[in-house]
């Protein structure tokens, strides 16, 4: 069994996640991480465990366990320190990090796994390394924009997911990010449309989110994969890619 904290419990995602980790026949959930300071007794959110604070991190993860982390970017230098202090792997679902930020995550990721992916679905790398694909194969005079749309609530803008896709693209393309516009409409859950177009072709791709369970589908792959990984930084590409490799 591979023990997982789940942090950013209280979240959309966050209750969600557990609910997953709590289901899975190979994990077993040990502890469930909020804000500094704060607790929540055993029976209100969870009928097991207690929800306690970012600052108790390093007591209540269990050694060899995996954090999941779908907080706020904010939230990062208190999990990292208490990652360090279990040497733990990390799975997080965090957008909206600076650089620093990602340097700090970086520097956890020289001595233990991390799987950072702004998308946890499935059909998002795929619509990735179709992107990377074409931005290797399409003739220079195809242009490319992105439309992504998501409910009024999400507070970045674009999304991350978005700003991972077009770097995919121009990662191929080379020049300029091609152009995102950002819709922020009713309850849509997520949704990315690209087209790609010269004089002669249009080519449209769409990814659409029908629920939020969708973000989900990569997470126990991703937990699996970081509680044996070698140390590094990875992406949910990496983790789907060896599934794929080992059959399973």
């Amino acid at each position: 069994m591979i023990p997982v904290t789940v942090h950013g419990a209280e979240g959309r995602m966050g209750r969600l996640v557990t609910e997953l980790i709590d289901t899975a026949d190979d994990c077993e959930l040990v502890a469930l991480i909020t804000e500094p300071g704060r607790e929540i007794p055993a029976g209100e959110l969870h009928p097991r465990l207690p929800v306690v604070g970012q600052d108790r991190l390093a007591g209540v993860h269990r050694s060899g366990g995996v954090i999941v982390d779908f907080s706020l970017a904010g939230a990062l230098d208190g999990l990292l320190e208490g990652a360090a202090s279990t040497s733990a792997p990390i799975v997080s679902g965090v957008t909206g990090h600076s650089e620093d930020h990602l340097d700090a995550l970086r520097r956890h990721a020289g001595t233990r796994p991390v799987v950072h992916a702004a998308n946890f679905s499935v059909g998002i790398p795929a619509l990735q390394m179709v992107l990377r694909l074409l931005g290797r194969t399409l003739p220079a005079g195809f242009d490319a924009e992105q439309v992504e749309t998501h409910h009024r609530q999400k507070r970045d803008r674009p999304s991350g997911t978005a700003g991972w896709l077009a770097r995919a693209w121009t990662t191929e393309r080379g020049g300029d990010p091609p152009q995102t516009h950002s819709q922020r409409l009713g309850g849509v859950i997520g949704e990315h449309r690209w087209t790609l177009s010269d004089a002669e072709e249009t080519l449209e791709l769409t990814h659409r989110a029908h629920s939020r369970r969708a973000f989900l589908r990569g997470v126990l792959p991703a937990v699996r994969f970081a509680a044996t990984a070698a140390p590094g930084i990875y992406g949910l590409t990496d983790v789907l890619e060896d599934l794929a490799g080992s059959g399973r």
